[in-house]
């Protein structure tokens, strides 16, 4: 399984073997101490690419992605709600208890695009309307607000699989009621998607750190498909990166992916 570090962090590649989440994390700060004390660039001092021609012009030399042409046809899979979560190590601080500054879909789209993939799927549940309620409750912004992201995952001409969130009631061991919970997880979708279309593409380009994929992304491998997947280090899984033929750190797409309000 590899790593990748180009463009922003330079062409430099590493393999990484068996190593644990946290022995590869405690490396990469033993790497970073380092790099600091020889008077060099950390990842925290590198100046993170925020201008989208920037971007383009630093994707088209460096490939930060991945050469396309290396991959035959690619199908990108983006699991959003595990997505948007990134935006907790992207943005720390602001996002502690809700999420303030939150990742842009069209950017997310406009990424997937630079590496012109055969097809691109978006899955994300909606949140009901309580049509007996002022349309400004909180419950109803909340579902306005969940129209629009997959209404923006339409305009950047994705593919959209989206489905009602579901409010699960939630029991402790001793069976005392503690309330209603929120559940929409979209992981037999995309493995029907990968599934049925096997035969379409060569190369899975998967946005997510969802360990639960592994069995299906060991599945795709023993049929001579190849697996990218991209995801912050703060949320990848260990079965993942086992399973991955290519594994993008996404933390250095933090301000390009910054949702702006115009």
């Amino acid at each position: 399984m590899e790593i990748v570090y180009n463009g922003i962090y330079g062409k430099k590649k590493k393999r990484v073997g068996k190593k644990t989440k946290i022995q590869f994390a405690q490396d990469q700060k033993t790497a970073g101490h380092k790099a600091r004390d020889a008077g060099q660039k950390t990842p925290a001092q590198i100046v993170p690419i925020v201008n989208r021609q920037d971007f383009k012009k630093q994707y088209l030399q460096n490939y930060y992605l991945f050469d396309p042409a290396s991959y035959g046809r690619v199908y990108a899979f983006v699991d959003f709600a595990n997505v948007r979560k990134w935006a907790k190590s992207f943005w720390l601080k602001e996002n502690q208890k809700y999420l303030v500054r939150e990742i842009d879909i069209s950017k997310v789209g406009e990424v997937i695009d630079f590496i012109s993939p055969a097809k691109k799927f978006f899955y994300y549940g909606h949140y009901r309307e309580y049509i007996d309620l002022d349309s400004n409750h909180p419950l109803n912004i909340k579902h306005r607000k969940s129209i629009y992201r997959i209404s923006r995952a339409r305009d950047a001409r994705f593919t959209v699989r989206s489905k009602a969130v579901k409010e699960i009631s939630d029991f402790d061991e001793f069976g005392a009621y503690q309330g209603k919970i929120n559940k929409c997880n979209f992981d037999i979708e995309i493995a029907m998607d990968m599934l049925q279309k096997i035969d379409k593409y060569d190369t899975v380009f998967l946005w997510s750190g969802d360990s639960d994929f592994h069995i299906l992304l060991q599945y795709l491998k023993s049929k001579n498909k190849k697996v990218i997947t991209i995801c912050v280090r703060d949320f990848v899984s260990e079965e993942l990166h086992k399973h991955s033929d290519l594994y993008i750190p996404a933390d250095p797409l933090a301000d390009y992916l910054e949702y702006m309000k115009v």
